[in-house]
């Protein structure tokens, strides 16, 4: 019983004391710049407690909290500016006033992100690159997707826009593609959830592929991170070999709520037409030898399909909260037309967010995100039919419109562009949540553990239904298609912090993550529809399919990081990945890591010679292996046999791709080198990188004997090197208290080369003319090209045609051409790289100019160096529609020269490279307009305003393989990406 008591009595001592050391205060003060301009939005927080807040849009906090008696520090910290330690004493005071004024940081050296061990880190301190992206950035680019506003603001990172439809498809890379039968997509995670950012083809059709990003609202997002390199895959997991974008919400944060009301208009419009055949005259025979013509009417078909077409963008937030709990919430409202006749696309989405501190040292936090989205489609290009390729293919002599009976007159293959229009109905439907449950932990000084729990559901549906009576298909057709993914991640990192000595410091971190996914595929299509029917019930002809997979991924790591004088940073890691998608032998890896990180501008020789240019000098260098886990599907390790009748029994087949138990996953090994240094009192900021990145154990496809029973099986072979560099510079030419002036110039370069292919090349998209080639960059378009004279002009038939070099090749496999006793070509028709769709580089450049309340923005993005297989070309050279017509009916060319040119690839190969007028936007805000209303800011933004290019067809960007890894740079019939312009308001109460 005494011993009882004696416990009850420490315990209410341990209580008494903990309230007499930390007792309420409420901080307050204003945060400015080196002008004395306050600054909003800077999180500041009492030194290695969660007690925080935010600076108001004048630069004003107040924090409610505990504190400690004695020695205190406040920390300032913001993106843009150096993070700032301002000490202070308590004693008994129940009210503080701490103002701080923060210097500029150009590179963000000071700058804490997030490096996926749950803790927080200083840029400083890493060896490798992590870029960061502002939410406001994102939000004002008039970018209806978030990946999409990524273009140009980042070294390193390609994006390219699939196709103009309104919820297209969006792909990315990071540095370069790092396999063949893969995806080089990186890894998206949203607030710790791992999140599916697949294409999505419900409907069946090319051209109308979105990715699940288009389900996030980009006003949500409060920055973004993004990292390249193997290195970072040794803290994420092999699935971040080609990269990781960490994408971070909106918070709350302690204080009053804070209102955010925004809305905006858009106005959509066809940047650029194609030439077309303006000729008034038409042949009047088919046979090529008759030069006869005749009057014609001609149509711009082009004028029939598109549109000018507006969309609307509203959202609402609101955020806040008390000393222990703070939560921030939001709804949106998307909708917006396409350019694209009968396209459209809609979207509502919320997001919820509570942060709760459950005691002093104990926090959770948990938030959910929903969405639903509808759109209308038309099929419009790439493999299959649809309104461009039927323009493409189709004479424009023909009059589309209907006859007098309400019949849509055939347009040559393809059905007519109003049948399309009018009659088809294509619609998906997208539901997505994504939630998460994160708790962190400090149960003593130093230690942070953290626990992230996160699943993502995404569904999406595709209905297809043509009419009975249509020219497309006389008895009608309907289709429902569903793909259901659904992924869990469980993730916990613990990270110890100490100081070894005064100038030692140890940062000790070990995690381990399991990660699932599955997905459904489930089709239902019939022809033969019954009378007034449009689904599939009481159809003559039903067929059904369904496919299902799943996969888990697990793995752990270690990472050891030492410290000295706060200038020199050293780090190693070892991390075990294991995917189920391999055999039980192969399946687990062990992946290593080391990189360093040296402030030689911490040096006292350095500040006493140098210190007055350079404000800091960093040197860096990682090096790191991963593995790729989803280079293969669930079953490909497996023989899978398919099921058929024999003599009205079930029977089997033989496999047409034999087993391998014993695959690996590709390894990827990458060293990384780079500086980052600030000049003239951080008014300039350069950050240059180069890299090397070796790939071995390519995952590819086989050909086996015959007797083997299977046409092929994947193994571990070949080899794919890359090799770039990579440059930010930003400066400040003016800075004033009124005016200000940056600029943002990006450039990066990358090599790629594939090897040890089994047969020197194989086909991987593109109707087969992109392949991956031993000794070239993936990708690479290898077909037919120009039979040429000595001098390198083109060899003419006698008619005075062009035509495909024939002969023979020799024992590397490299063409030798042929000629006959005439000098005409002679043997087999030859083949060769005719075009590469990898850039020689890629840049931007940014200006912004601030000048009191008014704001300017202009984006240049550059892809040079583009070879583009444009299919539009080729149906341009056979069919009647394109230019390549009328210049035969005009005298201009000899006739039959634009169906010579259909056979023969180089021909319509086209220089894809451009420089667009990405983002051109102005700005004007008013501080405390009314009472009540904080600020008030009007934003008009132009969006792909300008593109100069000499490409012949609508966009050089496009690409009908969307996220497809190596078949790039092929264009047939794709819906341009439209010029937006767009006016928004945003109030914040």
């Amino acid at each position: 019983m005494k011993k009882k008591n004696y416990l009850f009595s420490t315990i209410l001592m341990l209580l008494f004391v903990q309230m007499m050391v930390a007792q309420s205060v409420s901080i307050s003060g204003t945060v400015t710049d080196d002008f004395g301009e306050t600054i909003p939005g800077v999180t500041v927080q009492i030194k290695n407690t969660s007690k925080g807040a935010v600076t108001d849009f004048s630069g004003n906090y107040t924090l409610e909290a505990n504190v400690k008696s004695g020695n205190n520090i406040l920390v300032f910290r913001s993106i843009g500016f150096s993070t700032k330690e301002v000490p202070f004493t308590y004693e008994s005071q129940s009210e503080i006033t701490i103002d701080a004024a923060m210097s500029a940081d150009i590179l963000g050296l000071d700058e804490v992100v997030i490096t996926g061990v749950g803790a927080l880190t200083a840029k400083k301190q890493i060896g490798n690159v992590i870029s960061s992206v502002s939410g406001l950035e994102i939000a004002e680019s008039a970018s209806l997707d978030i990946t999409g506003a990524l273009s140009g603001k980042l070294a390193g990172i390609q994006v390219s826009q699939n196709s103009g439809d309104p919820a297209g498809g969006i792909s990315v890379r990071l540095r370069s593609a790092s396999t063949v039968n893969g995806s080089s997509d990186p890894l998206y995670i949203i607030d710790g959830v791992i999140v599916n950012n697949n294409s999505t083809n419900v409907l069946g059709v090319s051209g109308v592929v979105q990715n699940r990003l288009s389900d996030i609202n980009p006003q949500d997002i409060d920055r973004i991170e993004v990292i390249k390199g193997a290195a970072a895959a040794a803290i994420y997991g092999s699935r971040a070999s080609n990269g990781v974008v960490q994408i971070f919400t909106k918070r709350g944060k302690t204080g009053e709520p804070v209102i955010t009301l925004s809305t905006s208009v858009n106005f959509n419009s066809l940047r650029k037409k194609r030439d077309f055949n303006e000729a008034p005259l038409d042949w009047a025979s088919g046979d090529i030898t008759d030069l006869t013509t005749v009057p014609v009417t001609r149509y711009d078909y082009q004028d029939m399909v598109f549109q000018n077409s507006v969309g609307t963008d509203n959202y609402v937030s609101v955020a806040g909260g008390m000393e222990k709990t703070n939560y921030f919430a939001s709804l949106s409202y998307l909708k917006n037309e396409g350019i694209m006749k009968g396209t459209d696309f809609e979207r509502t989405g919320g997001r919820i967010r509570i942060n709760q501190e459950l005691n002093d040292w104990a926090s959770a936090s948990i938030g959910t995100y929903f969405s639903t989205s509808n759109s209308n489609d038309t099929p419009s290009g790439g493999y299959g039919a649809g309104i461009l390729p039927t323009i493409l293919f189709s004479d424009n002599k023909i009059d589309p419109s209907k006859d007098a009976d309400g019949n849509y007159p055939n347009m040559t293959f393809y059905p007519n562009i109003f049948e399309y229009i009018d009659t088809f109905d294509f619609r998906q439907k997208n539901n997505r949540i994504i939630s998460d449950l994160q708790l962190n932990l400090k149960p003593i000084e130093g230690l942070n553990i953290n626990y992230t729990l996160g699943y993502d559901n995404a569904e999406s549906v595709g209905s297809t239904y043509i009419p009975i009576g249509t020219n497309t298909v006389a008895l009608g057709s309907a289709s429902t298609s569903t793909i259901s993914t659904k992924q869990l991640n469980s993730d916990l990192n613990a990270t110890f912090m100490t100081d070894i000595s005064d100038r030692f410091e140890s940062t000790t971190t070990a995690g381990f993550s399991w990660q699932a996914d599955d997905t459904d595929i489930r089709s239902i299509s019939a022809t033969g529809l019954a009378l007034g029917v449009t689904t599939t019930n009481g159809a003559a002809s039903v067929t059904t399919n369904e496919f299902r997979s799943e996969r888990t991924f697990w793995g752990g790591f270690v990472q050891q990081t030492f410290g000295f004088d706060n200038k020199l940073f050293v780090t190693g890691a070892i991390r075990l990945d294991g995917s189920s998608v391999f055999g039980a032998d192969e399946r687990n890896q062990f992946y290593p890591k080391a990189s360093m990180s040296y402030l030689l501008s911490q040096e006292e020789f350095w500040k006493e010679s140098l210190g007055s240019t350079f404000n800091s000098f960093k040197i860096r260098a990682a090096w790191g292996q991963a593995g790729n886990l989803t280079a293969i599907g669930p079953f490909d390790r497996l023989t899978n046999y398919g099921a058929v009748s024999i003599d009205g029994s079930s029977g089997l087949i033989s496999p047409s791709q034999l087993g391998n138990p014993d695959l690996s996953p590709e390894r990827q090994t990458e060293l990384e080198f780079g500086v980052d240094m600030s000049l003239f009192k951080n008014r300039l900021g350069i950050e240059l990188t180069y890299y090397s990145q070796d790939i071995e154990d390519l995952l590819l496809a086989r050909t086996l004997s015959p007797s083997t029973g299977a046409g092929s099986r994947i193994e571990n072979i070949g080899t794919m090197k890359n090799k770039g560099f990579e440059a930010l510079i930003t400066g400040t030419p003016v800075q004033t208290s009124d005016f200000t002036w940056s600029v943002t110039g990006t450039f990066s370069t990358n090599k790629n080369e594939v090897n040890n292919i089994e047969g020197e090349q194989f086909s991987i998209g593109n109707f087969g003319f992109s392949v991956a080639k031993n000794g070239q960059p993936l990708g690479v378009f290898y077909q037919g090209y120009y039979a040429r004279n000595d001098d390198g002009s083109l060899l003419l038939t006698s008619g005075g045609l062009p035509q495909r070099e024939k002969g023979s090749y020799d024992t590397n496999g490299n063409p030798i051409a042929e000629r006959d006793a005439s000098g005409q070509p002679t043997g087999a028709s030859l083949s060769k790289v005719i075009g590469d769709p990898n850039p020689d580089f890629i840049a931007s450049l940014i200006n912004e100019v601030t000048y009191k309340n008014f704001s300017f923005r202009m984006q240049l993005d550059a892809v040079q160096g583009v070879d583009v297989l444009s299919w539009d070309t080729r149906m341009y050279y056979r069919f009647g529609g394109g230019p390549a017509a009328a210049s035969e009916l005009n005298g201009e060319s000899v006739r039959g020269t634009g169906a010579a040119k259909f056979g023969i690839a180089e021909s319509y190969i086209e220089d894809g490279s451009y420089i667009k007028l990405r983002e051109l936007s102005a700005g004007y805000s008013l501080k405390k307009p009314l009472k009540g209303v904080d600020n008030i800011k009007f934003t008009l933004t132009g969006r792909n305003l300008l593109s100069f290019d000499n490409f012949s067809s609508f966009d050089p960007e496009v690409n009908m393989d969307g996220q497809s890894n190596g078949s790039r740079g092929g264009i047939m019939g794709l819906t341009p990406i439209p010029r937006v312009i767009k006016l928004g308001l945003t109030a914040t109460f």
